[in-house]
């Protein structure tokens, strides 16, 4: 899973931590993301994803790879 996620963010020209956190920036669902850093390169990485688009085909791809199901919640 990780070598396939990794080539996508190598289509898009980043890397894996900044895909990862960008794809969770993405989802409207989560209403916010507590990220850490204890290396100057992780806070660049922080950085970048937060003003990083990923391409809606990809966003797809990442979720066939991971199989992410976005939750709904029915009440009633």
């Amino acid at each position: 899973m990780v070598e396939r996620l990794r080539g996508v963010a190598d289509e898009l020209g980043t890397n894996l931590p900044v895909l990862s956190m960008a794809w969770i920036l993405q989802h409207p669902e989560i209403s916010c993301v507590i990220a850490g850093a204890s290396k100057p390169g992780q806070l660049e990485n922080n950085l970048k994803a937060s003003g990083f688009q990923i391409p809606v085909d990809a966003m797809a791809e990442i979720d066939r790879i991971t199989g992410f199901h976005r939750f709904e919640r029915h009440v009633g």
